[in-house]
């Protein structure tokens, strides 16, 4: 998926899929620690938003600075037996 021989097309998909998974990633946690905060509903949309703004650019910033060397200790980890 990827991986391209075209490098500009493979470096849109690394984007994309590190602004995806980062937003979907930052949404499931922060509505869960709302949800687990009791915040009331009334307040819920503006804390929510607000965390998004703080925790999306941080991890969608992790995700593309981290992300190749978790891929090469993966792979060092998990040796294909040729």
């Amino acid at each position: 998926m990827v991986n391209s021989p075209n490098k500009r097309v493979a470096l849109k998909r690394k984007l994309v899929f590190a602004m995806l998974m980062s937003l979907v990633t930052v949404n499931i946690v922060t509505l869960s620690i709302l949800l687990l905060n009791h915040v009331p509903a009334a307040h819920f949309l503006e804390k929510w938003l607000t965390s998004i703004s703080i925790a999306w650019p941080i991890v969608l910033i992790s995700i593309l600075l981290l992300a190749p060397a978790l891929l090469r200790l993966t792979e060092w980890l998990i040796k294909e037996n040729a």
